[in-house]
C-alpha cells in the first residue's frame, strides 16, 4: 500500500455527501485507455452518472451550453485537465446554482482548483514529478472510501497500462500478483484492445468499450468480445503498414534529435505510432502528425524525459491550436503545422 491519501477524512465525507444528492449527474472523461478504465470504475459505483466521453479539456462554447442546459447537481472530470480552462470551469461554478465539481485527473496542473464547491484530486498538486494515471488515483480514492474496489483491480490495472503509468503505481501491480488471477501480458492486451477500439471507431468505440466494462463481471467476460477483438485485428494490421511505411518516410534531424513523420491513413492513429516509433528511438523527440479535417493532430514521444514534450507541445501550439501533456507524452491540435514545427524546433533549441 502507498503512503499517498487523497482525500483524508474531510474530502471523504465531503464526497460521500456529495454522491448522496439527487438531481442529474454528469461524468466527462477522456477518449482513451485510462479515461474509458477510469470512468467504468467510477460508474460501477455510480451508475446513475450520464457519461460523456471527450477528445481533450478543451471547454467550447457549444459542450458549455449542452452541460449547463441539464444543470447538473455534480459533474464530474475524470483524466481530464480542465484547470486548463479553469476560467470556463468556474462558469460552471457561477452559472449552475449549487453544482458540485470533482476533478481527478494526473496531467502536470496549471492551477489549483480547489474550493467549497470544486474538488480537484491530483497528485501532481503535492509532487509535480509523480506520474499516477487516473486509473490508479481514483481507484485508491475509492478504497479510501470504503467501496469494494477489490473486484475491479483488473480494470484499473489496465488503464494504468494503458498510459505507461506502471512504475509509479507499482504496488498496485504487486497486490494483483499475489493472486495469480491474469497474466499481466493478458492486461497488456487488454489496453491494446481498448486503444484500438478507441482508434478505429473514435468516441463511438470508447462508448462501447465502457458498455462491455460495465457488464463485465470478470475479466474473462470482457476478454470474450468478439467484436472488441475484429477491430483489434484490423487495427493492429494498419499499424503494421504504417510502421514499416515510418522507416522508409522519417525526416531525422539529428542535431535537434528529433524525427518527423506525416501519416496517410484514414484512421486516427497518430498517437498508437507515435509510441511505438519513440520506444524505437529512445534518444529523439518523435513527432507524428496528420491531416484532420482543416487542422493538423500532432502526436509527440521522448523516452528520456529530460525535455518536457508536454511543455514544448503546449508552447508551440500557442494561439493556432491547443496543445499538452506529460514529460514523456503529448498532443496537439494545431491549423498551421509549419508554425508550430518552427516554434517546436526554437523550444528544443533553447532549452
Amino acid at each position: 500500500m502507498p503512503a499517498w491519501k487523497f482525500l483524508g477524512k474531510e474530502g471523504i465525507e465531503n464526497l460521500k455527501e456529495w454522491f448522496r444528492v439527487r438531481g442529474r449527474k454528469i461524468l466527462v472523461y477522456h477518449r482513451d485507455v485510462d479515461g474509458v478504465c477510469s470512468a467504468a470504475l467510477f460508474m460501477k459505483f455510480f451508475p446513475d452518472f450520464r457519461s460523456i466521453p471527450r477528445e481533450g479539456p478543451v471547454i467550447d462554447d457549444k459542450f458549455f451550453r449542452e452541460i449547463a442546459a441539464e444543470e447538473p447537481e455534480i459533474l464530474v472530470f475524470l483524466d481530464m485537465p480542465v484547470d486548463q480552462e479553469w476560467k470556463k470551469v468556474l462558469r460552471f461554478a457561477k452559472d449552475i446554482l449549487g453544482i458540485r465539481i470533482l476533478i481527478v485527473d494526473h496531467h502536470i496542473p496549471e492551477k489549483d482548483m480547489n474550493s467549497e464547491n470544486i474538488m480537484h484530486v491530483n497528485p501532481r498538486l503535492r509532487k509535480r514529478s509523480t506520474y499516477m494515471p487516473a486509473s490508479c488515483v481514483l481507484y485508491e480514492m475509492l478504497r479510501e472510501m470504503g467501496y469494494a474496489v477489490r473486484p475491479w483491480l483488473w480494470i484499473s490495472l489496465i488503464g494504468i497500462i494503458g498510459d505507461y503509468g506502471t512504475k509509479d503505481c507499482e504496488w498496485m501491480f504487486r497486490e494483483y500478483a499475489e493472486t495469480g488471477e491474469i497474466p499481466h501480458c493478458e492486461l497488456v492486451k487488454a489496453a491494446e484492445t481498448i486503444a484500438s477500439a478507441i482508434t478505429l471507431k473514435g468516441l463511438k468505440g470508447c462508448e462501447k468499450v465502457l458498455k462491455i466494462l460495465l457488464k463485465s463481471k470478470r475479466y474473462e467476460d470482457f476478454s470474450k468480445s468478439s467484436e472488441l477483438r475484429r477491430w483489434n485485428t484490423v487495427v493492429q494490421k494498419e499499424v503494421r503498414n504504417i510502421t514499416d511505411d515510418f522507416e522508409k518516410r522519417k525526416h531525422v534531424f539529428e542535431k535537434e534529435k528529433v524525427i518527423l513523420y506525416e501519416i496517410k491513413s484514414r484512421m486516427n492513429i497518430t498517437s498508437i505510432i507515435a509510441t511505438i516509433t519513440a520506444e524505437r528511438y529512445p534518444d529523439y523527440i518523435v513527432m507524428i502528425r496528420k491531416r484532420s479535417g482543416n487542422m493538423w493532430k500532432v502526436s509527440l514521444r521522448y523516452q528520456r524525459g529530460n525535455i518536457s514534450v508536454g511543455e514544448l507541445a503546449k508552447f508551440a501550439s500557442k494561439g493556432i491550436g491547443s496543445g499538452g501533456g506529460h514529460v514523456k507524452s503529448a498532443g496537439a491540435l494545431v491549423n498551421d503545422w509549419e508554425k508550430f514545427r518552427k516554434r517546436a524546433f526554437g523550444f528544443l533549441q533553447s532549452s
